[in-house]
C-alpha cells in the first residue's frame, strides 16, 4: 500500500498547481521603504499587474499610478518573468517603457518584484518585495508590493432569453397561411397559326436579406462616432473562432476607473454610444452574419480618460467557452476584435 503513497501525493500535488491560475490582473500598491529616494511623487504608488503565462514563462504589462497636487501620473511597462509553479513564487521585472506622463525631473525607474501567492479564503494575493532593475543610475529606491487578484463579476449568457439587449420583449411571430394566387389572366388570340401564351405575371424581385444586427433604436444617428468613424485607422488585436451563433461580449474599464468612454461598432454598424466603462459590465449579446466570413467589433475611443490610452477589458462567452482580450483606443485609432464562425 505504501508504494501508491508517492504517486498519490504527486497527483494531489499537480491538481492544487493546476487550480492556480496566475494569469489576469493583479491590482494594489508598492510602498518605497528607502529613505533617500526622492521619485514617482512619494512613499506609495498604486500598482497593477497584467500577466500572461505560457509555461514557467510570464509576459505582460505593469501600470503605476500616483498623484502630486491634482496631478495623477502614470507609467506602462512592458514585463517579463517567471514562475515557479511548486513553491508559489513569482518574478517580474520591467524591461520597456510604452507610456508615461511623468516630468523628466522625477526618476522614473525600472523594477523587479519578488512575489509569493497566498490564498485567504476567496481572495487571491501577490505580496513581497520589489527592488530597482539592474543597471540603472543612481538611488531607485525599494520596498514592499501587495497585489490581490481582480475578480471580473461577469452574468452567465442566458441566450434563450427572449428579452433582448434593449430591454424590450422580441415580437411574437405568427405564422400565417397564404391564401391561395388567383390565376392569371391571360389573353389569347386565334390566327391561322397559333400564337404561344404570354402570362402578365411580372417576375419578383431576389429576397435581399438583411443585417443581423439591427441599428439599436437608442442610438441617435447624428453621434459624433458615426461622422468621426471612418477617419480613425483601425488595428486588428485578435480573432476569435465562435461555435455559436449567439454570442456575449462584457466590457469593463482596464486598470483604474478615470472615465474611459466608448462606442461599440459591429459589421459597420453603431450599436452603443458614449457608453462609460466601469468595473461593472458593459454587457452585449452579438448575432454571427451568416452573409460574411468575418464580423467585425470595433472599440471607438470617445475619450481618454484621465490616464491616456482609452483601455478596457473585453470578456467574451461563447457557450462554455471564454476568452480575455485586452483592448487600447485612442483619437487615432480603434481596436478590432473579428469572430470566425467555427460551428461544431
Amino acid at each position: 500500500m505504501k508504494k501508491y503513497l508517492p504517486l498519490l501525493f504527486v497527483i494531489l500535488l499537480n491538481t492544487k498547481i493546476k487550480a492556480q491560475n496566475f494569469t489576469g490582473q493583479w491590482k494594489g500598491t508598492f510602498i518605497d521603504q528607502s529613505t533617500s529616494f526622492n521619485g514617482w511623487g512619494g512613499e506609495k504608488c498604486d500598482y497593477v499587474l497584467e500577466l500572461e503565462v505560457n509555461g514557467e514563462k510570464i509576459i505582460g504589462f505593469s501600470y503605476t499610478y500616483f498623484n502630486d497636487g491634482v496631478k495623477r501620473y502614470y507609467t506602462i511597462c512592458r514585463l517579463e518573468g517567471f514562475i515557479k509553479k511548486v513553491s508559489k513564487y513569482v518574478e517580474v521585472r520591467e524591461v520597456e517603457r510604452t507610456k508615461t506622463n511623468v516630468p523628466a525631473d522625477v526618476r522614473n525607474c525600472f523594477q523587479v518584484h519578488k512575489l509569493s501567492y497566498f490564498k485567504k479564503r476567496k481572495e487571491e494575493t501577490l505580496e513581497g518585495s520589489w527592488i530597482p532593475a539592474p543597471n540603472q543610475e543612481g538611488d531607485c529606491g525599494k520596498g514592499i508590493t501587495n497585489l490581490s487578484k481582480r475578480i471580473l463579476q461577469v452574468k452567465k449568457p442566458d441566450f434563450n432569453n427572449t428579452i433582448a439587449r434593449t430591454g424590450k420583449p422580441k415580437p411574437v411571430v405568427t405564422k400565417i397561411t397564404p391564401k391561395p394566387t388567383p390565376p392569371a389572366i391571360v389573353k389569347t388570340v386565334t390566327p391561322s397559326k397559333p400564337k404561344p401564351i404570354i402570362s402578365t405575371l411580372k417576375e419578383q424581385p431576389p429576397v435581399v436579406k438583411k443585417d443581423v444586427i439591427p441599428n439599436n433604436p437608442m442610438v441617435p444617428e447624428n453621434d459624433l462616432a458615426l461622422k468621426n468613424f471612418d477617419k480613425r485607422d483601425n488595428t486588428v488585436i485578435q480573432t476569435i473562432e465562435v461555435e455559436n451563433e449567439t454570442f456575449k461580449v462584457d466590457f469593463y474599464d482596464n486598470g483604474d476607473i478615470d472615465g474611459d468612454t466608448i462606442s461599440v461598432f459591429y459589421n459597420g454598424k453603431l450599436i452603443e454610444a458614449n457608453k462609460r466603462l466601469t468595473d461593472k459590465a458593459l454587457s452585449l449579446t452579438l448575432l454571427i452574419n451568416p452573409n460574411v466570413i468575418i464580423n467585425e467589433l470595433i472599440m471607438y475611443a470617445e475619450n481618454l480618460g484621465s490616464i491616456p490610452p482609452n483601455t478596457a477589458v473585453m470578456i467574451v462567452t461563447d457557450g462554455g467557452k471564454r476568452y480575455e482580450v485586452r483592448i487600447a483606443s485612442d483619437l487615432k485609432k480603434s481596436g478590432v476584435i473579428r469572430f470566425v464562425h467555427k460551428p461544431k
